[in-house]
């Protein structure tokens, strides 16, 4: 009864002070807009350790025993993003053609992601095209020849630096790209077990006698549009890139020195790509009217042609074919193969993935990977290759090999 009696008295005063206590230093009237601000603000640290050995199927070798680390910083303030991934390995079974030792900046740069205009500046993957695998306009960066096999049917390529800009319109979105002083092109070591059969000999040829050969890497500028339209299950666009070839293509010989030198090419591309239920048909043209074939300069001809759906509920598959042509030369025919699913919560993946070509070419994977724990992965893969001599899967016929790897995120 006391106690009632006391809140009684007490209530109509906490009433009335009430307003103006709270009015006059209310603890919970929180700077919502400064909040949003302070948390637009961020700063991200990842990436991850791996330990990768790879043993040669045909000598027993080591053809990699390498350990790796990543790391990832990223900063977001508004619609500013700085992004920054650098590497470092370590790798002692490649010491007889390169340093054991590699640091690398892989991609820097900054980012301004505006309502309709984006923007970037700075080193970084781009990637182009509609097919999966293989695609007759992905030559924003170029492929790293060090090691060119990201897997049995995809190319590893290098980030370039480069300006970027996209603008979406009502009409579809426009993406142009500006690369300075051209693509990082990287080629691999003198002996390298990755070393193209007929650079291989050259580079034998002019130690032998004494010469110099260099391969000279272009540093003039490279660039090209592209435009796409996305619309209610058909996506369709054009692109055009101006550019030099991947790899060397002419050899000359300047007294005692000789050079190998990449050719500029331009190459024109329509693709489209077309969803039907649980499946996508993609397609893609390219025309190159000034290419460096083996009887001369002229136009070369490619298409892909593309279909992957997934089965049940998870088991995914993907199949292209593509076609290659000069009109005073042999035509390339091939295609591209994946097949996945994902077992126990999608812990565990299993796949086979590959390509095929002319001249008996062949490169085929299997491969498993298991995420033991959240920061915790396991993988297993086997790759074997096939092919005539001088084509460009079977100068890696030797090799063959199985892989064992494990990757600590951080």
């Amino acid at each position: 009864m006391i106690v009632r009696r006391r809140l009684a008295r007490l209530l109509p005063t906490l009433l009335c002070c009430a307003p103006a206590a709270f009015g006059a230093d209310d603890p919970f009237d929180f700077d919502l807009s400064a909040a949003a601000e302070r948390a637009q603000a961020k700063w991200r640290l990842s990436g991850f350790l791996e330990t990768r050995s790879r043993l040669l199927l045909t000598e027993g070798d080591w053809l990699s025993n390498r350990a790796f680390g990543q790391a990832e910083l990223m900063h977001t303030r508004g619609p500013w993003r700085l992004f920054l991934m650098g590497s470092a390995e370590q790798d002692g079974a490649k010491r007889h053609y390169r340093d054991a030792t590699r640091i690398e900046l892989r991609e820097a740069y900054l980012h301004y992601d505006g309502a309709a205009v984006d923007v970037t500046v700075g080193k970084q993957r781009v990637g182009w095209g509609t097919a999966d695998g293989l695609s007759t306009i992905d030559r924003v960066n170029a492929i790293d020849y060090r090691e060119p096999i990201g897997n049995a049917r995809t190319a590893a390529r290098r980030p370039s630096s480069l300006v970027r800009v996209e603008a979406t319109t009502d009409v579809g979105v426009f993406d142009l790209v500006w690369l300075p002083r051209g693509r990082d092109r990287k080629l691999p070591g003198f002996g390298s077990p990755w070393e193209p059969a007929d650079l291989h000999a050259l580079r034998r040829d002019a130690r032998e006698r004494g010469a110099t050969l260099r391969t000279d890497d272009t540093e003039t500028h490279e660039g090209g549009v592209r435009y796409v339209r996305y619309g209610r299950g058909l996506d369709w666009g054009v692109a055009y890139f101006d550019g030099y070839t991947d790899g060397p293509t002419t050899h000359r010989v300047e007294g005692p020195r000789e050079r190998l030198l990449p050719e500029r090419i331009r190459t024109w591309n329509v693709n489209a790509a077309m969803g039907f239920g649980q499946s996508t048909v993609r397609g893609e043209l390219a025309w190159t009217p000034d290419y460096p074939g083996a009887a001369g300069y002229g136009e070369r001809w490619q298409y892909v042609v593309g279909w992957d759906r997934v089965f049940l509920t998870n088991l995914y598959v993907n199949l292209q074919l593509f076609r290659e042509w000069m009109s005073d030369g042999d035509a390339v025919d091939g295609g591209t193969f994946a097949i996945t699913n994902p077992f126990f919560d999608d812990a565990l993946t299993a796949g086979l993935r590959g390509q095929w070509a002319n001249g008996e070419q062949l490169a085929f994977e299997a491969f498993l990977e298991l995420q033991w724990t959240d920061a915790v992965q396991l993988a297993m893969r086997a790759m074997f290759f096939d092919g005539d001599t001088g084509t460009p899967l079977g100068d890696y016929l030797d090799n063959d090999f199985a892989e064992i790897a494990v990757r600590w995120s951080l």
